[in-house]
């Protein structure tokens, strides 16, 4: 039913009210500037009970919740959603079943959810401050010594050359997934990484990223979302015309994941003895072959 799943601390008895550890989570992450709306709010729950657990994930899937119930945690730090648009506007749902259920479940098991979306991507307290999310990725990837470029954040890496096949396989295992999707020749020597992020459409910062990829012989892109006649199809024509180039097809929420996953090794020690899980959402896909 889940994917990979960390336990940090176990209880020993603890005194510390939800809305007090969202504070503490706050103030671990730079400021951000309070001029801007941000979506890291409670989504839904009484953050004024007394904090029993902790589960740290992507998305809090109705099986991720299900989850925190078991382990007697009520309070989930997502970094997406709950509701299936970005505010999590529900006024829209009034009719449906699905938000109706999934509320239910929430409210009898007494469980608060907040998102740490903002504030995570707004950094990490290193020097200088990294993008969190894509902090924790390198992290949790191993892939510190290779970074290059980007000051902000780490998005570009050298790593030793390898197969594209082993690499999409090592990616496959660090993330726990139940596969990958690829375009490019499985057989490509690849060693220049770039972490696309989004790929939107009509965007001019996108046609500077791919004459950054083609310029700076990038081997393999891993974005977050693919659009099939933008870089993906210059991916294809590229590796068919013999140039290295690869693309790892693996999903928002799966990629980001684990810089959630990194939230285990600075939570516990803002939260004293209240326990924390590390609980995948799971692989957002299924493959049929």
């Amino acid at each position: 039913m889940f994917g990979a799943e960390i336990t940090g601390k176990t209880r020993k008895g603890c005194f510390m009210k939800i809305s007090e550890v969202i504070e503490k989570v706050v103030a671990y992450h730079p400021p951000m500037d309070e001029s801007h709306p941000t979506t890291d709010v409670v989504k839904i729950g009484d953050p004024k009970q007394e904090c029993t657990g902790i589960v740290v994930t992507c998305f809090a899937s109705v099986n991720v919740i299900r989850r925190a119930a078991e382990l007697g945690a009520n309070l989930i730090i997502v970094h997406e959603p709950l509701f299936w648009n970005h505010e999590d506007r529900t006024d829209w749902l009034e009719n449906s079943v699905i938000f109706q259920e999934k509320k239910k479940l929430l409210e009898e098991n007494g469980i608060v959810v907040w998102r740490d979306h903002d504030h995570i991507h707004g950094g990490s307290p290193v020097n200088p401050p990294l993008d969190g999310i894509f902090y924790g990725i390198m992290k949790e990837l191993g892939w510190e010594p290779y970074r290059i470029g980007f000051a902000g954040k780490p998005l570009l890496y050298l790593i030793p050359e390898t197969d594209a096949a082993e690499l999409g396989l090592f990616l496959k295992e660090r993330l726990n997934l139940n596969g990958i999707r690829i375009v490019g020749d499985p057989h490509t020597k690849v060693s220049k990484i770039f972490l696309w992020e989004h790929i939107r459409e009509h965007d001019p910062m996108e046609e500077e990223k791919l004459r950054k990829v083609d310029e700076e012989e990038i081997d393999a892109i891993i974005p977050l979302e693919l659009i099939d006649w933008t870089v993906s199809a210059y991916v294809r024509d590229a590796s068919q015309l013999g140039h290295a180039k690869i693309l790892y097809n693996i999903g928002h929420f799966n990629f980001e994941e684990i810089g959630m996953k990194y939230m285990l090794q600075y939570l516990p020690g803002l939260v004293g003895n209240i326990p924390v899980h590390y609980v995948q959402s799971g692989d957002a896909f299924d493959f049929l072959i």
